[in-house]
């Protein structure tokens, strides 16, 4: 019988890019609204039943990747306290170096200071000069290098000097010797994180990059995790750009990969001893799958981000195999790179932590770490360090299960709208509902007894009057977990409005199923507002008219919803009754100007307008108006014990433009705002 190794080894798999939802302080780089796996999810039909078993749908909602049980893995999600989103600054955050001031961007291109002495080191001129991506600047001024010899030079949001040329013409050893020039140059305020030599072949109108692309790193200004490794006599090897990232320092050996594949591959390889590339028989095996950030990241390919985490999946339970008793391995990411977003660049997100096998004592629930942690892990594990040994550097190690990280629920998940008994997952729940009443309750004080959310083109109803009633605005943005719409027309503020003596909180937009936002969020203003302490909501939408029965300008007290919007695939529609309706509402608005017609309303996903032959099976339904919204405020609603009357704002009749939408509601915008303050006069007598 061969001997078996008892030296403990652990794997870090650096899923590059693959971020876990944005950050409180992405608005500040510019990504807000990203979430890479969870956006993603909602684009593409995502089937990773490794991940699932592993806990990846416990971090964050993620379509097609519920939540489990009992995970096979101890789920978590890690924010970095360095400024940028940089691979340099993730990686090394992940080894206990923080990056305190971002590294530099150049978004209108390398000042004089920078490419004179460049060019007097390589001898000649440069072209572009300019952030770019890195494929269509090839493509555009790949045949004028050619042509001159000039290198293309270009950047990105990131902190990047790349250049850029064609085989034939600067040969490899020569790109990379200009690489070393240009990393001296980027010293100082120029110190960009990285210098990529990025060689292409192929003739014009066909480039392509070849695998050789080499990063020339800066040195980590101060000792990470590595080096106490190395330190310790702990090995370190280092696939793909770790030791690029790193500059060598605590790398003992290191391997090229080429792909993905070639790197999952390797990895399985290693642990079962059977590589001919190498041997992996203690120590920490840190590798990077760089196709999600380099190949479908910058490039916003979402079909083939999808593939790349697929394909992660599937080889899951070899590695998972290969592992022995006292292995571990860690999953995560270094930023993100949502591929949804119209941005081609990184994003400011959380990753997550996967960290298998899951401690027996580790908590029902999701951990709440920061980057360093994973440093902290491994080099607790292999060394038997104590946490005071590395105190110099940042980071606990996940194994003592600390309370002070912070511990959360299990992502929030909620009953089918469908009625089958089946669960789905949403972004927010019950505490985020909580925390945002009371953020309404100690920025606004006590809650108005009435309020009205207005759908598109009515956001100028129930404006202060000119009688100098006062008025409370508040940014969506600002309330604590409250989707901003990105829809012309809805403004995405509440208002508290005092008007003839009654305040009226005044929702002047909501967040649609069709911008992706999951059904916990376009539920979750009305929610906090039954938790804020609100009675009563009329909900309002600009509608369309089905059939003959209402016209542009009518208004429409709904008392029966047909939701198309939650059924269950195949199954039928689902109506939701909204209660009987306020009869009088119409009869005691001004002059009878505001009689409310009793109407049944369809709630439809969208974003596309209904055409002709799709208004015909409204019709049949019997439908009398329809629209994208309604259905998840008036099941809120319901469910918090509110007051609600819902009413459709007829706008226009046949397949419109979301322009003449917003006219024909606005149009009758001071008709709704009678009909609304008449349901709420009721509603006051009916309490009296």
């Amino acid at each position: 019988m061969s001997h078996q190794p008892t030296t403990r080894r652990f794997v870090f798999m650096m899923l590059d890019g693959v971020g876990a939802g944005e950050l409180p302080d992405s608005r500040d780089y510019g990504d807000q609204g990203s979430d890479t796996l969870g956006n993603l999810s909602r684009v593409i039909d995502l089937h990773l039943p490794n991940f699932q078993r592993l806990g990846l749908g416990n971090i964050l909602p993620i379509l097609g990747v519920p939540p489990v049980a009992s995970p096979s893995a101890l789920a978590g999600r890690l924010a970095p306290l360095s400024a940028g989103k940089d691979t340099t600054v993730g990686h090394w955050e992940h080894m206990g170096l923080i990056t305190e001031q971002p590294f530099p961007t150049y978004p209108e291109g390398f000042p004089e200071e920078v490419l004179a002495p460049f060019r007097a080191a390589i001898g000649r001129d440069v072209l572009a000069n300019r952030p770019a991506s890195g494929t269509a600047i090839i493509a555009e001024l790949g045949e004028e290098h050619m042509r001159t010899g000039r290198p293309i030079v270009y950047t990105s949001a990131d902190s990047v000097f790349q250049i850029a040329s064609h085989i034939d013409v600067v040969p490899l050893d020569q790109l990379y010797e200009w690489c070393e020039h240009a990393r001296r140059i980027l010293t100082g305020p120029h110190a960009v994180a990285r210098v990529i030599a990025r060689p292409f072949t192929g003739p014009p109108g066909a480039f392509v990059r070849t695998k050789d692309r080499r990063d020339f790193s800066l040195a980590p200004p101060s000792p990470t995790y590595l080096d106490l490794l190395h330190d310790a006599g702990v090995p370190v090897l280092a696939l793909g750009k770790i030791s690029e990232v790193f500059l060598g320092h605590g790398v003992t050996d290191k391997i090229k990969v080429t792909s993905n594949d070639d790197n999952l591959s390797l990895v399985t390889d290693l642990l079962r001893g059977t590589s001919d590339r190498g041997t992996f028989d203690e120590g920490l095996l840190f590798t990077n799958l760089v196709d999600f950030d380099m190949v479908w990241g910058h490039r916003n390919d979402s079909d083939g981000f999808a593939v790349g985490l697929e394909t992660v999946d599937r080889a899951l339970p070899d590695i998972l195999a290969a592992l022995r008793p006292d292995d571990r391995l860690i999953l995560s990411a270094d930023h993100g790179v949502d591929p949804t977003t119209p941005s081609t660049d990184h994003s400011r997100e959380y990753v997550p932590l996967l960290l298998y096998p899951r401690p027996s004592a580790t908590p029902e629930a999701v951990y709440e770490g920061l980057f360093s942690d994973t440093g902290a892990t491994i080099h607790e594990y292999l060394t038997a360090a104590t946490a005071e040994t590395a105190a110099a550097l940042p980071g606990r190690s996940v194994f003592q299960l600390s309370p002070g990280r912070g511990w959360r629920r299990y992502t929030p998940v909620q009953p089918s709208p469908a009625g089958d008994g089946s669960l789905i997952p949403g972004r927010v729940g019950p505490e985020e509902a909580q925390e945002a009443a009371d953020w309404l309750q100690t920025q606004l004080g006590s809650a108005p007894r009435w309020a009205v959310m207005l759908g598109s083109g009515l956001a100028e109803a129930f404006m202060p009057d000119a009688s100098g009633d006062s008025v409370q605005d508040v940014s969506y943005a600002d309330i604590p977990h409250w989707p901003s719409s990105t829809v012309p027309g809805h403004t995405s503020t509440l208002s508290i409005v005092d008007i003839a003596g009654r305040a009226v909180a005044v929702l002047r937009g909501r967040a649609h199923g069709y911008e992706g936002f999951d059904l916990s969020q376009t539920q979750l203003a009305v929610r906090t507002l039954g938790l804020w302490g609100v009675e009563g909501l009329v909900v309002s939408s600009a509608a369309g008219a089905v059939g003959s029965g209402l016209t542009p300008g009518d208004l429409a007290l709904v008392h029966e919803i047909i939701d198309l919007q939650h059924m269950t695939p195949g199954g039928p529609p689902l109506r939701l009754r909204v209660g009987e309706p306020p009869d009088k509402a119409g009869e005691e608005s001004a002059g009878h100007e505001a009689l409310l017609r009793r109407a049944v309303h369809a709630a439809v996903p969208g974003p596309q307008y209904e055409t002709r032959a799709e208004l015909q099976v409204l019709q049949a339904l019997g439908a009398d108006c329809v629209s994208m919204s309604l259905a998840a405020e008036a099941l809120a609603a319901q469910e918090e014990g509110l007051r609600l009357a819902a009413v459709a704002v007829i706008s226009n009749a046949g397949p419109p433009s979301h322009e003449e939408v917003l006219a024909g509601a606005a149009s009758s915008a001071e008709r709704f705002r009678q009909a609304a303050e008449a349901i709420f006069a009721l509603w006051e007598s009916e309490c009296s």
